[in-house]
Formats: structure tokens, sequence, C-alpha cells
């Protein structure tokens, strides 16, 4: 999934922020209840949960970060 988040943060540059965590050491894992790999949290500016997908889907991940460039 890695290759197709990196094209997604190309694509959506100045609109949607990438972070990567370690879900076994980061606190934010925790706290945003990233408990199953991989998990996509899309947040707006505010740090309020827009969307939460767990697994690997190229679509749905695109879907979420359209709807969170839209923001």
């Amino acid at each position: 999934m890695a290759p197709i988040v990196d094209g997604l943060e190309k694509k959506y540059q100045g609109k949607v922020a990438v972070r990567r965590i370690d879900a076994s050491s980061d606190p934010a894992a925790q706290r945003l209840g990233a408990n199953t790999l991989p998990t996509y949290i899309f947040l707006d500016s505010g740090g309020n949960v827009i969307e939460r997908q767990v697994g690997g889907n190229p679509a749905a991940l695109e879907q979420g970060f359209a709807q969170a460039a839209d923001r």
C-alpha cells in the first residue's frame, strides 16, 4: 500500500497532509484507535476524524483522500 499512498500524497499535495505513525510506539495510534494494520484515518484541519478505513482497498483510499481534500 505504501506506493499507493505515496502516489496519492503527490496527487493531493497541498490539499492533504500525510503522516505515518508507528502503531506500536506512537501514542497517537492508541488515541486514534489504530489497532489494526493498515488503518487510515482522515482528519480535518481541527483534528476531527472525517473517515476511518481499515485494510488495503486502493479505491476506498483514493476516495478518502478526495473527501479530505474537499474539506
